[in-house]
């Protein structure tokens, strides 16, 4: 099993919603504000495929959490090499927008990768950016990156 590292970038929504005061208090107090972030897992190789489908690629894992119901999710997602003279870019990437899939607590997109062509050790990361429905307003998180680059046997 694997345990991922996260960077996380933590969006607040503003609520607008008031509560009704508690007995014997004189003024209502604000809902506590949503907490929601967007967290890009590290870079990694699949073993899911390899041992399902024999192949070698390289995948990163995004997820959009908040904690109240958050609808029409799209997260959008690149896949990135390091290279001498700059970055290579795979992607972008995004979830299904079907309701049962982009709706929720929590989001994911998974099963994004890119194929390896050698076992090459290569540098990899991904970054993520999102825009969810939530309270009836649209949010935007922007671009996350992995919290770590990681050096994969896997080149293109």
């Amino acid at each position: 099993m694997f345990k991922f590292r996260t960077l996380v970038t933590i969006f607040v929504i503003p609520s607008l919603t008031l509560v009704p005061p508690a007995a014997g208090a004189s003024t209502p107090q604000r809902a506590t504000k949503p907490l929601c972030r967007l967290e890009v897992q590290n870079a990694h190789l699949s073993t899911t495929l390899r041992e399902k489908e024999r192949r070698e690629v390289v995948k990163v894992n995004v997820l959009s959490t908040c904690n109240v119901q958050q609808t029409k999710v799209l997260i959008t997602l690149e896949i990135r090499k390091k290279g001498e003279f700059g970055d290579s870019i795979y992607g972008p990437f995004t979830n299904a927008q079907l309701h049962s899939s982009n709706s929720g607590l929590t989001v994911k997109l998974q099963n994004k990768y890119v194929d390896c062509k050698s076992s090459k050790l290569t540098k990899w990361f991904g970054v993520a950016n999102s825009k969810a429905f939530i309270n009836g307003v649209w949010q935007y998180a922007g671009w996350t990156q992995s919290p770590k680059v990681e050096l994969l046997p896997c080149g293109t």
